[in-house]
């Protein structure tokens, strides 16, 4: 009886040791987020899904989540669902909002400064990659020193295409083409300046207004980044595109400082590689990818595209300079357009 006992004591134990082997093979190892509270951040955007600009922002939240995974729940409101550009910058400077995408030239509308009117001079800086050579040296620096006073801050810069117009009534190759059309602007200096110095009727206009504009003949025509053209369907009711870049100005990713400095340090610095990150990839990609592509289906829709000459740029852009450039110069700060200018001509003499 007493070896049966002890065989029975061993089977036991065997069976109980398998069965804690089998629980502790079947038992996940703790995620270490589990025990970090979840941050929500909510980004608004004027531009609408399968726009090149929002696919960014996307991308930008992909890189986040890449390097924190299921720290953050993002909240996103597109395609103005919460206002214009001027009313995203206010509510993230009141904190509504922890972040918009917003045209850099816009900004003066909500917080007055002068350093984000430079990429809004018409012909002043010619392409993208000048926009982000002056980015990565001095450029992005000087828009943040000016964006602090506000409580804001910079995380990323989108420079796609520049600024252009499609219109309704006649291709424009010279200023007298442009005189008499009404042009749905930005609220910004640059496309005033440049209609205006060609005789052209600027008019103010929500973006998400503007196809029914045009459809209704409120408006002739539109002034706004090349790669919106078809993504907004603009190419649906005009008929002629103007392959004249008059601005180079951008989207740029707004933070409300305050919420950015309170987040974890890691998130915090998840957030700034992320936006490397999403520059990089608008840089070396997204650009190219959609100034290759972007012409083409501008065509294919049936919009005419009315190539301007070198010389007939040259006539556009001295018009334009001998008409504001002083008075630019005068409200930007001489110190800030004397320092471009001077990078910008040594710039091009080192390409």
């Amino acid at each position: 009886m007493k070896k049966i006992c002890a065989l029975m004591l061993c089977v036991i134990m065997l069976f109980s040791l398998a069965a804690c082997d089998g629980d502790s093979s079947t038992t996940p190892d703790p995620d270490p987020n589990d025990s970090v509270e979840k941050v929500t951040i909510s980004i608004a955007t004027p531009t609408a899904d399968g726009n090149p600009m929002q696919e960014l922002v996307y991308y930008f939240e992909e890189q986040v989540d890449t390097l924190l995974p299921g720290r953050v729940e993002w909240q996103n409101y597109p395609n103005s669902a919460m206002g214009s550009e001027r009313e995203l910058g206010e509510q993230v400077i009141d904190g509504t909002l922890s972040a918009a995408l917003v045209g850099p030239t816009n900004i003066p509308a909500f917080a007055p400064m002068n350093a984000v009117r430079l990429q809004d001079v018409p012909f002043l800086f010619q392409t993208q990659d000048e926009l982000y050579a002056a980015s990565d040296e001095w450029y992005a620096d000087m828009i943040n020193e000016e964006c602090a006073e506000y409580g804001i801050t910079t995380v990323f810069y989108e420079y796609i295409m520049g600024q252009e117009i499609e219109n309704t009534k006649r291709p424009i190759y010279t200023p007298e083409d442009v005189k008499g059309l009404k042009v749905r602007v930005y609220d910004s200096l640059g496309p005033y300046k440049f209609l205006e110095a060609c005789g052209g009727l600027p008019v103010t206009m929500a973006f998400s207004e503007v196809y029914t504009g045009l459809q209704q003949g409120a408006v002739d025509g539109l002034y706004t980044t090349s790669s919106n053209f078809v993504p907004q369907k603009f190419v649906e009711v005009t008929g002629y595109h103007t392959k004249l870049t008059i601005t180079n100005c951008g989207m740029t990713l707004l933070f409300n400082q305050d919420f950015l400095s309170n987040l974890p340090a890691d998130l915090q610095e998840a957030i700034q590689t992320a936006g490397k990150l999403t520059e990089e990839y608008c840089r070396d990609v997204v650009g190219p990818e959609t100034r290759n592509s972007t012409y083409e289906e501008i065509a294919a829709a049936g919009v005419e595209i009315n190539e301007v000459t070198d010389e007939q740029y040259k006539v556009f852009a001295d018009l334009v300079a001998d008409y504001c450039y002083d008075d630019l110069r005068e409200l930007i700060g001489a110190d800030k357009w004397d320092y471009c200018v001077e990078w910008l001509e040594n710039y091009r003499a080192n390409q």
